[in-house]
């Protein structure tokens, strides 16, 4: 493990390839779950954990990592399916949006290395199981089923805010009003911060959950502009992608936008919970126009604002998964 983690920035260069590499681990049940390797910051066995009265029962307490105190979480648990045996587990050190999380699974399979493309959106009755939770499924060489966990959903869960604390201060800007963009990312919480975001800042978008989803997207509307001789901006100002997505991750969507003369002009902002610098270089190497980490909406409106604001307002034009 150690010599793996050692090696976490050589594995940023298998995003621009649109492949990834998922660590495996099991919760004491049938099923195999994923993780991608980009969001594990160590593997570990249990250490003392110091309980938390009066805590969520999901959150088993915190433990002690070189001076740094980090949450402990029964993923088990979180995602409803009953509580583990904390001492017969293993701990996963997570990183998502600047913060470091623990959480307790049964054990740990091994690493797999493959592409996007057999990365899929889960079927509707998957997708709803495990509160919700699923966001992406693969199956392996010998026929078995992968199921990768939301886990910006997870951790919502675990910490809600309300709305008036999470959006302070976004509201509709002049330069924003009425301009549209394109969204892609597999969440559905992502998704639901981001358009509550631009829907406080008199914007519109429309949303997709896959790379190749955006991608086609993207075609259809210039192949149409083309045809009309419009420019792409009467469809779309820009773009908010993640990086982690089913059949195309971000990094590969970007490559592909910047390759079409049709497109390249496009603004793309990549808002991802990976908030290492590795993914942020990689970002900047394909073409992306700004980096902004999972979620401040702050940062976002001003990233919006700083690219965006000066652009041209888009046609208000409907299309397959237009919401505003």
């Amino acid at each position: 493990m150690e010599k793996w983690m050692a090696e976490i920035d050589q594995r940023t260069r298998l995003a621009g390839a649109n492949k990834m590499e998922l660590l495996m681990f099991d919760l004491g049940t049938e099923e195999i779950y994923g993780i991608n390797v980009f969001k594990i910051r160590e593997v570990m066995k249990m250490p003392p954990i110091t309980k938390i009265p009066d805590s969520d029962p999901r959150v088993l307490g915190i433990v002690n990592l070189r001076g740094e105190n980090v949450a402990l979480v029964d993923l088990k648990q979180a995602i409803g399916l009953g509580p583990l045996d904390a001492g017969a587990g293993k701990l996963i050190i997570a990183e998502y949006n600047d913060n470091k999380q623990g959480f307790l699974v049964k054990g740990v399979d091994r690493i797999i290395r493959m592409s996007w493309e057999k990365i899929q959106i889960p079927p509707p009755l998957v997708q709803s199981s495990r509160q919700g939770s699923v966001t992406a499924v693969t199956k392996l060489d010998d026929g078995r089923m992968v199921l990768i966990l939301d886990v910006e959903k997870v951790l919502a869960e675990l910490h809600p805010k309300m709305d008036d604390e999470i959006y302070i201060g976004i509201e509709a800007i002049k330069e924003l009003e009425g301009k549209r963009v394109l969204l892609a990312d597999d969440s559905l919480v992502a998704r639901k911060q981001i358009t509550k975001t631009l829907e406080r800042l008199g914007m519109s978008w429309e949303e997709t959950q896959t790379g190749r989803e955006a991608l086609n997207r993207l075609r259809q509307c210039a192949d149409l502009c083309e045809k009309l001789d419009q420019s792409i901006f009467q469809y779309f100002v820009g773009i908010i992608t993640d990086i982690e997505m089913p059949e195309m991750d971000g990094f590969s969507l970007t490559k592909h936008i910047r390759e079409d003369p049709r497109l390249q002009d496009l603004p793309v902002l990549m808002h991802s919970s990976l908030s290492g610098q590795c993914n942020v270089d990689k970002g900047k190497s394909v073409g992306v126009t700004d980096y902004v980490t999972k979620f401040h909406p702050t940062d976002l409106r001003d990233k919006l604002l700083e690219h965006i604001g000066q652009k041209p307002h888009s046609a208000i034009l409907t299309g397959s998964g237009a919401n505003r």
